[in-house]
């Protein structure tokens, strides 16, 4: 899975209209509530990512989000 993926899967997920982009942060992005943490934590294991609910509330960034998954696109 490529980066753009994920980040589009997320998006759906969170039902967010724009796009995501690596330099967005958490802060700015309203659907990213406790019940988009959820559903994103949710999504994350359907596609067995390991990912706790401590680490998604101090994440500033997409990008640090992003990191976490371990998903890049080399």
């Amino acid at each position: 899975m490529k980066i753009d993926e994920l980040l589009t899967i997320v998006a759906e997920t969170i039902e967010y209209e724009g796009q995501l982009g690596l330099e967005d942060k958490i802060e700015d992005i309203e659907e990213w509530d406790s019940l988009g943490v959820l559903s994103i934590v949710s999504m994350l294991d359907d596609l067995s990512i390991s990912m706790s609910l401590e680490d998604l509330e101090e994440i500033q960034t997409i990008e640090e989000f992003v990191k976490l998954t371990g998903i890049h696109d080399d």
